[in-house]
């Protein structure tokens, strides 16, 4: 595997702990690692022509019907984008971890995820999607991520600088696409869209904050 210059990265679900007010059970983070930005970039732009969609549409796992998801992920799964997904079971996190709020399931999803990569990641910039003025979450996010590595021994795998870009990115959407189809599959069970590109997945990581139950490329 080359190692990438650009990453994008997704979620699917939302930070918090208050199921009871429907929070999500879990919270999704997919990075996508393209080897060919600029080729999958065009691909994409290229399949919204065939599709007769605007200049302003925007692929989103959520919105898009079943010849959408198809066609998108027909053209995925031909492409080299080696996804890192982090699959966080919230209901299991401790009181100390659920009080980190935001950053710190960011953080934490995204350390574990570099830290599991096959690749080294300091030369890699990752694009989060996102905008407006979020300067102290992402100082706070660049921290977090680098401590985490160090401490483990891993300062190499580190993102180089962690930024965000707006949802009208193709790679951002990309990313939003195959962290939807992990999520379909992790809150409901429903795998079609997964088996599409599930042997693209790089790391797919279940985090239920069990002492030594790490489950490496696992469905479960």
């Amino acid at each position: 595997m080359v190692e990438p210059r650009y990453a994008y990265a997704d979620e699917s679900g939302d930070p918090g702990y208050a199921f009871g007010e429907n929070s999500s059970p879990r919270f999704v983070l997919g990075v996508i690692l393209p080897e060919q930005p600029e080729r999958l970039i065009d691909r994409l732009l290229a399949l919204r022509r065939v599709l007769g969609k605007p200049a302003t549409f925007e692929f989103r796992y959520h919105q898009a019907n079943a010849a959408i998801r198809q066609a998108f992920f027909s053209v995925i799964r031909d492409e080299s984008v080696a996804p890192l997904v982090a699959v966080i079971h919230k209901q299991y996190a401790p009181a100390d971890f659920r009080r980190l709020g935001k950053p710190g399931i960011y953080s934490h999803a995204l350390a574990g995820l570099a830290l599991r990569a096959p690749v080294e990641l300091t030369d890699c910039k990752l694009y989060l999607d996102g905008s407006g003025k979020q300067k102290q979450f992402l100082q706070g996010l660049r921290s977090q991520v680098r401590w985490a590595c160090r401490v483990a021994n891993r300062p190499e795998r580190s993102w180089q600088d962690i930024r965000l870009l707006d949802s009208t990115h193709p790679l951002i959407q990309c990313a939003d696409m195959i962290t939807g189809a992990v999520a379909e599959y992790a809150n409901h069970g429903d795998r079609r869209w997964l088996d599409m590109i599930v042997a693209q997945i790089t790391v797919l990581w279940h985090e239920r904050f069990e002492m030594g139950g790490e489950k490496r490329n696992s469905l479960d």
